[in-house]
């Protein structure tokens, strides 16, 4: 009986499946710190995120500004401190934040005609961009106190510019400043709900408000003019908070709830567009927060924070594609730079924001008692980037033989490797094959004859770099009988 082959490939138009078993053509079980939209067809190791940090920032960052004075603030959801990072890199803790009233961790921060703005439970504060460079000038110019909320919300202050004024969340409120008057309640929506997260439709002049709501399993998205005195439109869903806007080009995803659902707005409704995967229950949730989320370079990212029980794989997701002829595809593009030995940690975290700084991003994020900012490095690619495919069911009522294993490469750079394992039958764990890969650097295959029997077989590829040199993955086949 002749083998027959199985040939995975076509990375760029699949993407993470839905599950174990089942996605759309060409998908895979997970794929983790990959890079498949570059070159299509061809799969390399991502750049990776590095600390960027140090020990610098000490608590956990849920708001960052890019400033016009060339520098980034990055404020506590702990404490008032704010930190900043100049044009040369380099880190400093430069304001403890005070208020009259309330808590004064960070619930939301943006810079607005000049002015970088932010907010604690109960006040509003700001100082001029360029008189906040280094912490001499930030004591000597910081407005504390400048502002006061009506409803003083101790959870979220999201911020938004949108028709040259400033809009912010604050309870069932929404404050606006136009540059020279501050109105505690420019709209106000039912008492029930609070304003978690702001954004805007790709055309247009409306902002989008995102609530949650006293009720957890049902909540609402409100579209408004600005101008009227009511919002224009309204859609409930049944979920349990509107958790941020993520920012694509021509139309709008929305993270909402906590079993990882994704969906898309049309500027009416919403309607549900993909889950990360993951095995979700009450016991097992997670979420978006408002400002973890970007877009790089078309590519819309986000970062997914562990709840409760680790759900799901946690890291910055990325929903992109290399062209209008491709899928959009979504994967955990960017692993934060905790390990655990040589493994990445994707449990236990949170990604507090996302901000583009050029053609890099900064992420910050929580690990128990842990906390740093990432700089996207892009002189050394993701050292352990991986995927795995979904379970291979040949027969799944009788064993196959499966004899021969091959990873055709067109680049494989010196100190730089690919390492197959698999998982037979279920096992719950991976194996490392008893025979040795043979590299036949000729035709650029990688083989392993391994020949084992299973009903169900999952394979897995890791990827080992070198600073910035990558291998380049054609396909894997696996040849059965």
């Amino acid at each position: 009986m002749s083998n027959k082959p199985i040939i995975i490939s076509n990375w760029a138009n699949g993407g993470t499946s839905d599950s174990l078993w089942s996605g759309i053509q060409d998908s895979l079980y997970r794929l983790v710190g990959m890079d498949v939209h570059t070159e299509p067809a061809v799969m390399k190791a991502e750049y990776k995120l590095s600390k960027d940090t140090s020990t610098t920032v000490t608590e956990f960052v849920k708001w960052q500004v890019v400033s016009s004075n060339g520098r980034t603030y990055h404020f506590s959801a702990d404490s008032g401190k704010i930190w900043e990072r100049d044009s040369a890199g380099a880190w400093t803790l430069v304001f403890t934040t005070t208020a009259a009233a309330g808590e004064v961790k960070c619930l939301g921060a943006i810079e607005f005609q000049g002015y970088i703005v932010w907010a604690t439970q109960s006040r509003l504060h700001r100082i001029l961009a360029t008189n906040a460079e280094g912490s001499a000038e930030w004591t000597a110019n910081a407005v504390l106190n400048w502002q006061t909320f009506g409803t003083t919300n101790a959870s979220y202050h999201p911020m938004i510019e949108q028709n040259m004024n400033l809009y912010i969340g604050d309870g069932y409120n929404l404050a606006e400043w136009d540059g020279s008057t501050f109105t505690a309640s420019a709209l106000d929506l039912p008492t029930s709900l609070v304003i978690k997260c702001l954004g805007t439709l790709p055309v247009g002049t409306d902002i989008l408000i995102g609530t949650e709501g006293n009720d957890v399993t049902k909540t609402a998205i409100f579209r408004w003019n600005t101008w009227s005195v009511s919002f224009t439109s309204s859609d409930m869903i049944e979920e349990a908070g509107i958790n941020a806007f993520l920012k694509a080009d021509n139309f709008v995803y929305v993270s909402a709830g906590q079993y990882g659902n994704i969906y898309i707005y049309d500027g009416q409704q919403l309607e549900l567009y993909k889950k990360v995967q993951g095995t979700y229950s009450p016991a097992a949730k997670a979420t978006v927060h408002p400002d973890a989320c970007a877009n790089l370079d078309g590519q819309v990212l986000f970062g997914m924070s562990n709840s409760t029980g680790n759900p799901c794989l946690q890291g910055v997701y990325r929903i992109g594609r290399h062209s209008r002829n491709y899928n959009w595809i979504m994967d955990l593009a960017y692993p934060i730079s905790e390990r655990s030995g040589s493994a990445f940690v994707t449990s236990g975290i949170e990604i507090g924001s996302i901000i583009v700084l050029g053609q890099k991003i900064l992420v910050s994020w929580k690990n128990s008692s842990t906390y740093g900012v990432d700089l996207l490095d892009t002189s050394n690619r993701c050292d352990g980037a991986y995927f795995e495919t979904r379970v291979i069911r040949a027969d799944r009522l009788a064993h196959s033989t499966f004899s021969q294993f091959i990873m055709a490469y067109n680049s494989l750079p010196t100190s730089t490797a690919l390492t197959l394992t698999y998982d037979k039958n279920y096992a719950g764990s991976y194996t490392t094959p008893t025979s040795s890969q043979v590299t036949d650097t000729d035709r650029k295959l990688i083989t392993l004859e391994e020949g084992m029997e299973a009903t169900a077989l999952q394979l897995k590829v890791l990827f080992t770099c070198s600073t910035s040199s990558t291998p380049s993955l054609e396909m894997l086949v696996a040849y059965y009988t």
